[in-house]
């Protein structure tokens, strides 16, 4: 009997099925952040087929451990020859929900509302829920107004508004999506990768910022006491890290009207999300589960060694988990593929204190501007 880390269950109404030739789950920040699957079986059963079509609700686990619960069977694919028939189907976390159809209901514009709120508001007929996670300050501080655009998907309106207050999202297991990044205070790494000891195969890309700052431009929504250029011309700065050449700046414009506070907020997002495209890793390992035993989460701790990757530092560095896809081959090896970016992609300032190195991009402390 194979071991119980080596299993996928998928648990339908009609049972529990195990018996499976190929698997793939996967998540990523910038890519399926609401959690996906693909699974393959041969020589399935009539039983078996009965329980695949689309639409069909599903719990899916890895090592006993739950990575997708209530999500649905989105795509069946079957085909034979003389010598072989199989089942592929494909699917989503409830989730991925949001962003099936367009958001309905009510006028579609807040005033006043939370980050919080909204996104509840709009989740709320899909059964779906949001929640904050050590989200950077002044994240949950009300917009003035917010209003629903036109054929805008529950995703795309959350999405939106989370840019604007400097907040990643994710989503967990059972739908719900959190916006923010795990842990506080001071971080732990628990999960250690070493090279030639639990690493399969390794690459790392890093990139020179040759921009040296970024800048945030957008209107502020006007009012009897402000107006003019100090409403229509506000902007936002931040000097990114060592080793960008003086002068040269990234500039964006806002997706909506917003007040000088709310543009330092997403110029920060922005200059994180620069800073995560700097230093890509990615490594495989044999297994599901981490070096701790349990299944990730996007944006966990991460220290891996290999003086092959990281020609500073004694060739160590601690990362955060942008990604992840778990695995298993037709003849049964499984196995995990993580992709992680620098930690400063999810921090204002370094954590240590240090100065980080030219590999380690950090970022200044955004300051608004208003024109004058």
């Amino acid at each position: 009997m194979p071991s119980p880390d080596l299993l996928c269950e998928v648990r339908t109404e009609r049972g529990t099925y195990r018996d499976w030739l190929t698997v793939s789950v996967a998540q990523s920040i910038d890519g399926g952040w609401q959690r996906s699957f693909s699974l393959t079986c041969a020589e399935p059963s009539e039983k078996l087929l009965q329980a695949l079509a689309p639409g069909t609700r599903v719990d899916i686990a890895l090592a006993g451990q739950p990575v997708i619960t209530q999500g649905y069977i989105a795509r069946r694919q079957a085909a034979y020859d003389a010598n072989r028939h199989g089942v592929q189907v494909s699917g989503f976390s409830k989730a991925d929900l949001t962003t099936r159809a367009s958001a309905e209901g009510g006028t579609g514009q807040y005033r006043g509302y939370t980050l919080e709120q909204i996104a509840n508001g709009e989740l709320k007929r899909l059964g779906l829920k949001f929640r904050l996670e050590n989200p950077p300050a002044g994240a949950n501080e009300p917009f003035t107004q917010v209003i629903r655009r036109y054929g805008e998907t529950p995703y795309d309106m959350i999405s939106r508004l989370c840019r604007q207050r400097g907040v990643w999202l994710r989503a967990e297991a059972d739908g719900t999506i959190v916006g923010g990044t795990k842990g506080g205070g001071v971080p732990t790494f628990p999960d250690v990768f070493e090279e030639g000891v639990n690493i399969l195969s390794a690459n790392c890309a890093m990139e020179w910022l040759a921009a040296s700052g970024y800048v945030a431009t957008g209107q502020h929504p006007g009012s009897d006491n402000l107006f003019g250029k100090k409403a229509a011309e506000i902007s936002a700065k931040t000097t990114l890290g060592e080793g960008g050449l003086p002068g040269l700046n990234r500039r964006v414009l806002a997706e909506m009207p917003l007040s000088e506070k709310e543009l330092k907020l997403r110029t920060e997002m922005e200059a994180q999300a620069i800073i995560a495209s700097t230093l890509r890793v990615s490594l495989s390992y044999q297994g599901w589960l981490s070096p701790t035993g349990k299944l990730w989460s996007l944006t966990d701790y991460v220290t891996v060694k290999s003086p092959m990757l990281f020609p500073f530092q004694g060739g160590l560095m601690n990362l955060r988990l942008w990604g992840y896809a778990y695995t298993q081959t037709p003849e049964g090896q499984t196995a995990t593929a993580i992709e992680l970016v620098n930690q400063q992609a999810f921090n204002l300032k370094s954590v240590d204190g240090q100065a980080p190195s030219s590999f380690e991009p950090n970022f200044s402390e955004p300051q608004p501007e208003v024109a004058t």
